[in-house]
């Protein structure tokens, strides 16, 4: 009888929800839970059940698996597995945060000093202390409400970057976006023809960047997933994902 083996656990990978294990035959990474490789086809434990199903009763009934593991069983059969799930970083608006920093800064400028006084190093000009007075007193309203809405775009923009959602599984690529309109749109896994990681000195010192996916969907030919941590661990998701998918498949991309 040949030897059972059983791998021992592992921490789950970045941004997935899953516990993870090496397989003892080829090496790949699968779910913890998995009786059986999904990549060689190897039985990894005979002896063990996946979560949720229960051995035989003595009196010869079967007990009756609890929902979420039943869910979870027929998640891992039709490959829903989420390889990978995130949202863009919000360094994808720091050209945004600094436009409005300066732009605040002005405004509080305004706001702080007298911009009616410089009238009075002008030649001949003349005007009343109350019509300053009343000059000021706009300029400030202005300045104050500007500084407002200009905060209140960028509140807006922050909100919309974060809507974006990004999930991975091996068979296809979901997103949705929208704060007050969700919209949902999916890619499937076996159209994605090339992949691109692009990173910045600055992202790369906080751990982001930039994934560009070329497909052969006409809705959808370049897809980013922007700003994104675990940037790398991503791009080879992506790549073995897209591999295995055009096997199963029987796809060919051609240049």
């Amino acid at each position: 009888m040949p030897q059972q083996i059983d791998s021992l656990p592992v921490p789950p990978l970045p941004r997935s929800r899953h516990r993870t294990k090496s397989c003892p035959f080829c090496a790949e990474t699968i779910r913890y839970e998995a009786i059986k490789c999904r990549f060689c086809g190897e039985f990894l434990a005979g002896d063990r059940q996946p979560e949720g199903k229960r051995r035989k009763a003595e009196d010869g009934g079967w007990k009756t698996a609890s929902p979420d593991s039943t869910e979870d069983a027929a998640g891992e059969e039709s490959g829903t597995e989420v390889l990978w799930f995130g949202r863009p970083s919000v360094l994808a608006l720091s050209g945004t945060f600094l436009k409005v920093a300066c732009f605040a800064a002005v405004c509080g400028a305004v706001y702080r000093y007298r911009v009616t006084a410089l009238i009075t190093y002008l030649p001949k000009v003349s005007v009343s202390i109350a019509r300053l007075m009343q000059v000021e007193g706009w300029l400030d309203l202005g300045a104050l409400g500007l500084a407002v809405v200009a905060l209140l775009v960028l509140v807006w923009k922050v909100l919309s970057l974060k809507s974006h959602y990004y999930e991975v599984t091996p068979d296809r690529v979901e997103w949705s976006h929208g704060v007050l309109d969700r919209k949902v749109d999916n890619l499937d896994m076996f159209r994605v023809i090339d992949l691109k990681l692009r990173r910045s000195l600055l992202e790369c010192l906080f751990g982001v960047g930039t994934v560009t996916v070329l497909t052969s969907d006409e809705s959808n030919p370049q897809f980013e997933f922007l700003k994104v941590h675990h940037c790398r661990y991503l791009y080879d998701t992506l790549k073995q994902s897209g591999l295995n998918a055009d096997k199963k498949q029987n796809v060919v991309h051609v240049e």
